[in-house]
């Protein structure tokens, strides 16, 4: 595992994404490591108000000279992700990474995996695409939202998507762009024309994965997912990110996760 940091980065770039989502790029003062499907935890304010940090899933990590430049893609739900997207560039924050367990992108390599986001689940899979492509492995992409206005990172997801000769599949629950349907129908459409695919890599909100893990199951193939559990800590002591897995043990997402084969998960990630 790769050391975590407590580091001050600086805010030097955001962009709305969407009406509600909207991405930061963050100096940080050194070189860190991160794993696609790895998080951090960053505080929201400029003070002690809002008291906790707020967990994120890393979209990408670009190393360079002077220390290395981290992203995140966020959605606007509360007091602390509407004071990020508010804060002014230069503002000073404290980030701790990289926390949790990400994707086995080893394993996904040994054949053509697919990659599934629903809404703001794509930052540990866009992070995954661009590992993949890095590699040279090709992958097919599943981008879901509720609406064509929430579709995030559409022509990056496709350029990158394209590079390895991959298939981006657009969704959106209302039909205005894509497929009409939840992305997970668009999953078992290609399943059942033949697609094979023996890993499958998602995030998104829980029923999304929990129709992937049943597909997975049904299909043969390894499902990992990236579960969107309420993290007050990060490192495994408030309890709050608890899971049980099919053993019946209860463990902290934050530290065994928050990346899962849904085969290790309890019965219900697959009903």
């Amino acid at each position: 595992m790769i050391a975590r940091r407590d580091l001050s980065v600086r805010l030097i770039d955001r962009r709305d994404l969407s009406p509600t989502c909207f991405s930061l790029l963050l100096a940080c003062p050194e070189n860190v490591g991160a794993e696609p499907g790895q998080f951090g935890m960053l505080t929201c304010g400029s003070g002690i108000d809002p008291l906790l940090r707020r967990p994120f899933s890393i979209a990408g990590v670009r190393p360079g000279a002077a220390g290395a430049t981290v992203e995140l893609l966020v959605k606007e739900v509360g007091r602390g992700t509407a004071w990020l997207r508010r804060a002014p560039l230069g503002a000073t924050l404290e980030l701790l990474l990289p926390l949790g367990r990400g994707f086995n992108l080893d394993a996904a390599a040994d054949g053509r995996p697919a990659l599934v986001a629903g809404g703001i689940g794509l930052p540990p899979v866009l992070f995954a695409a661009q590992r993949l492509a890095e590699q040279g492995v090709g992958f097919d992409l599943f981008l879901g939202a509720v609406t064509a206005a929430e579709l995030l990172e559409v022509s990056r997801c496709r350029a990158i998507t394209d590079a390895v000769g991959g298939e981006l599949i657009l969704t959106t629950d209302d039909g205005s762009a894509g497929e009409a349907g939840f992305v997970t129908a668009a999953l078992c459409r290609r399943s059942a024309q033949g697609r094979r695919y023996p890993r499958v890599l998602a995030c998104g909100p829980d029923p999304m994965l929990q129709a992937v893990a049943r597909w997975a199951s049904e299909a043969g193939a390894v499902a990992e997912l990236s579960l969107e559990e309420p993290m007050a800590c990060g490192v495994g002591v408030c309890l709050g990110c608890v899971v049980e897995l099919a053993d019946g043990r209860r463990v902290a997402a934050c530290k065994e996760g928050p990346v899962f084969e849904a085969a290790r998960l309890a019965a219900h990630w697959r009903p």
